[in-house]
């Protein structure tokens, strides 16, 4: 019975409908391809954009793994591979989102105001990097903030929900991915309450993140229930190969009063605080900030929701005053766009990698990495720094984790360790370096995070949680396995073939 309940919730899923949509519209393009081909001017026309194609990325501004994956693609597969290609592989988010998120980014250009005085006194490692984020991600650095770590989803989850339940003006809440069960359900219960208090709530996911997972009409039982509730880029089923739907909403950000804040690598699913079993444990974690820097986030999220809902919130109705306790704990919380031409994310791990002097930690559910990249992790390991990897053992994703695992063997030789986590699945994302700062966020090692999505992280330095988030990387690496270059070696050589061919594709994936 359960089958055929899944089954009949499947066939009317708005996913199903995408798959159909897919596959008619792609049996019609090939179709027509191929009674194309049979004509001699059409065979010499695509010739001539297929070299003007692959001459235009060639002397593209981005990165050479990318164009190299990407050529191949056109080159290997005429027509197809040129039309995929022009469909998905820009940057490009559609006109209308686009449009709403400058005007929304313009509108605040006066509330994010960096003090100079907050990182003068700052170490030089430390001012470069908080500059540099402060400087192209237009967020600024924040003394007075106090800052908690959560080095598991149930903690995290049941802080937030007591959290929520002292909200005396607003909750925010915005998530890549939502998934109707139990913590949904405890979430709702809890936000409907608030709403039944006065309290305005506000509740945003992506669309493409939550399309096989949220359904329209649990959206719509949200906003009865008094929850205003927003989808990013909706994924429209009438024109899929004609929609921009690459450029996902992968952040992860709750605002309580403009007072708490908490951001990290956790959505709304059983899985994320180990109810459900999917991948083995689930290792994740989040950060709380309680202080000044909340007020970015507060910013960050009615950014976003301006630009894709109906309703327009006023900055100024949310950035409530509140007195709190002095400190010189540096936090800098910042978003990054696919919109512009700076990798705001990329750079933050590049920097942190070739600013080690002692050591850098990193946790990443996927390891997919450019040229330039293992190059970073290469040298910081041969210049003596101790640079340690941590990514999982039981993969939510195989074609990505044998593409993580491809990356072993040069990194090992170079000096570089690398652990998986046993026990299942790490979604953390998180960097620690030499004692001095810390990331916690949404950024993965990977084409996707770098490239084509909206991303959130904080940095933290002066404060002892960066030695928490330390402390917990290495407490995980006492239940993991470190993968020496032996073992890596010991590889079946047919799997480490497939592995290296996926590799060259692994910007695409």
């Amino acid at each position: 019975m359960k089958i055929v309940n899944w089954l009949k919730k499947f066939l009317t899923s708005r996913f199903f409908l995408l798959l159909v949509v897919i596959l008619l519209q792609t049996l019609l393009f090939l179709r027509g391809v191929r009674y194309l081909m049979t004509l001699p001017l059409f065979n010499l026309l695509i010739t001539v954009i297929n070299i003007g194609l692959t001459v235009y990325v060639v002397n593209r501004d981005v990165n050479t793994s990318y164009k190299l994956a990407w050529i191949l693609l056109i080159d290997a597969i005429p027509v197809v591979g040129s039309v995929v290609y022009l469909l998905f592989a820009e940057k490009r988010i559609p006109k209308n989102l686009r449009v709403e998120m400058i005007q929304t980014l313009s509108e605040t250009e006066g509330l994010l105001r960096q003090k100079e005085q907050v990182i003068e006194t700052a170490d030089e490692e430390v001012k470069r990097e908080f500059s540099y984020v402060g400087n192209h991600s237009f967020y600024p650095a924040y003394n007075n903030t106090e800052t908690y770590y959560f080095d598991d989803g149930e903690d995290y989850f049941n802080d937030l929900i007591e959290k929520i339940k002292s909200a005396k003006h607003f909750v925010f809440l915005e998530f890549f991915i939502v998934k109707e069960g139990m913590m949904m359900d405890t979430l709702v219960y809890t936000l409907r309450k608030k709403v039944s208090e006065g309290v305005q709530v506000y509740f945003m996911y992506d669309d493409g993140g939550s399309i096989t997972t949220f359904s329209k009409n649990y959206r719509e039982i949200l906003s009865n229930y008094g929850i205003h509730c927003t989808a990013f880029n909706p994924v429209y089923i009438s024109l899929t190969l004609l929609s921009k739907t690459s450029n996902r909403d992968h952040r992860k950000i709750c605002v309580i009063d403009n007072e708490y804040g908490y951001m990290g690598g956790l959505n709304i699913g059983d899985e994320y605080i180990n109810k459900e079993v999917r991948f083995g444990h689930w290792k994740d974690s989040a950060i709380r900030l309680h202080g000044e820097a909340v007020r970015s986030l507060t910013v960050m999220f009615i950014q976003f929701y301006n630009a894709n809902s109906r309703e327009d919130l006023f900055y100024e109705d949310f950035l409530i005053h509140h007195s709190f306790p002095k400190n010189d704990h540096l936090v800098l919380p910042f978003s990054d766009s696919p919109s512009d031409a700076e990798d705001v994310a990329r750079t933050v791990h590049y920097n942190l990698i070739t600013g080690a002097r002692k050591y850098v930690y990193i946790a990443t559910p996927y390891l997919i990495l450019d040229h330039d990249m293992i190059s970073a992790l290469e040298i910081a390991a041969k210049c003596g720094a101790e640079v340690v990897l941590l990514v999982p053992h039981i993969p939510d994703k195989k074609t990505v984790f044998m593409v993580t695992r491809s990356n072993y063997i040069p990194l090992l030789k170079a000096g570089v360790r690398v652990y998986e986590y046993t026990p299942g699945f790490v979604h953390s994302k998180i960097v620690v370096q030499d004692d001095r700062i810390a990331l916690v966020g949404t950024i993965n090692m990977d084409y996707r995070s770098y490239y084509l999505h909206y991303e959130c992280g904080t940095l933290i330095a002066n404060d002892s949680t960066v030695k928490a988030v330390r402390d917990d990387f290495l407490k995980t690496l006492s239940v993991s396995e470190e993968i020496t270059l032996e073992k890596a070696m010991k590889t079946n050589i047919v799997v480490r073939v497939f592995r290296s061919v996926l590799n060259v594709f692994s910007p695409l994936l």
